[in-house]
C-alpha cells in the first residue's frame, strides 16, 4: 500500500520535487543489497552502543512463554505481552524483507499510471468536469492495476524464497531457512514438501490474479 500510494502521488506530481526525491530514494533502496541492510539495521538500531530500540534476533523474548497474550498495565507498569513482543521482534525483519519490493512497486505504479493518465478517456473525464480525485483514482488508477496485480501475486511464493537471507541474519526459523537446511542435509521429503508449498502459493497467486483482473478491468471476461 505504501508503494502504490507513493507511486500514484509521484505520477500525479510528475517532474516536481516530490517525484524526483521519491524516484531517487526508490532507486537507492532497490540498489542496496539485502544482507548489508540487515547488518546495518542490527548494528545501529539493535546495538547498545547506538540505539537499542529493537532486539537482535529471534521472534520472541526468552521469557515470552510466561507473558500474557495482550499488552496491559499491571500496578502502573506497562507489560507489553506476547502479541506486542512478537510484533516488536518482527519490525526489523519486515523492513529488511520488504524495502526492495516497496521500491520496485513504487516505480511500477508510477510508470503504469503515467501511461494511463495520458489516455483519451482520462482527458474526456476531465473535460466533463469530473473532480481530479475521481479522475485519478476511479478512472486512471483502476485501469493501471493490471501490471500491478501481475507483480503483486508473484510476491506470494517469493515470500518464502526471498526470506532466506533475512532469516539467517536475524536468527529466525522460517521456511526459507528450513529449505536450505533440507538441501544441506539431503532431506528429499522435506525439500519436496517445501517445494509443494511454493507451487500451491504460485497457483493460488495465479488464481487470485485472474479474479482481480475481472474486478479491476470490466473488459476482462472468462466466458
Amino acid at each position: 500500500m505504501l508503494a502504490i500510494v507513493s507511486g500514484v502521488w509521484a505520477a500525479r506530481h510528475r517532474g516536481k520535487a516530490v517525484d524526483v526525491v521519491s524516484g531517487t530514494t526508490s532507486l537507492a533502496m532497490y540498489s542496496l543489497p539485502q544482507i548489508w541492510v540487515a547488518v546495518l539495521l542490527i548494528g545501529f538500531l539493535a546495538n547498545d552502543r547506538y540505539v537499542h530500540w529493537f532486539p537482535t534476533n529471534g521472534l520472541t523474548d526468552v521469557v515470552a512463554d510466561g507473558m500474557p497474550f495482550l499488552p496491559h498495565f499491571d500496578s502502573g507498569t506497562f507489560v507489553r505481552g506476547y502479541l506486542l513482543d512478537f510484533a516488536w521482534h518482527l519490525i526489523l525483519p519486515v523492513i529488511c524483507i520488504s524495502y526492495i519490493s516497496v521500491a520496485f512497486l513504487h516505480k511500477l505504479a508510477r510508470a503504469s499510471l503515467l501511461d494511463t493518465i495520458q489516455a483519451d478517456f482520462v482527458r474526456t473525464a476531465r473535460a466533463k468536469g469530473i473532480s481530479e480525485k475521481i479522475v485519478l483514482w476511479r478512472h486512471a488508477f483502476r485501469n493501471s492495476l493490471i501490471p500491478l496485480i501481475t507483480v503483486l501475486v508473484s510476491l506470494l511464493p517469493a515470500m518464502i524464497a526471498g526470506s532466506i537471507i533475512v532469516e539467517n541474519v536475524f536468527g529466525i526459523n522460517g521456511m526459507g531457512r528450513l529449505t536450505v537446511e533440507a538441501i544441506e542435509q539431503r532431506d528429499r521429503e522435506l525439500f519436496l514438501s517445501n517445494t509443494l508449498i511454493v507451487m500451491v502459493l504460485t497457483l493460488g497467486g495465479y488464481l487470485l490474479a485472474d479474479v482481480l483482473y475481472v474486478i479491476a478491468d470490466p473488459r476482462v471476461t472468462y466466458e
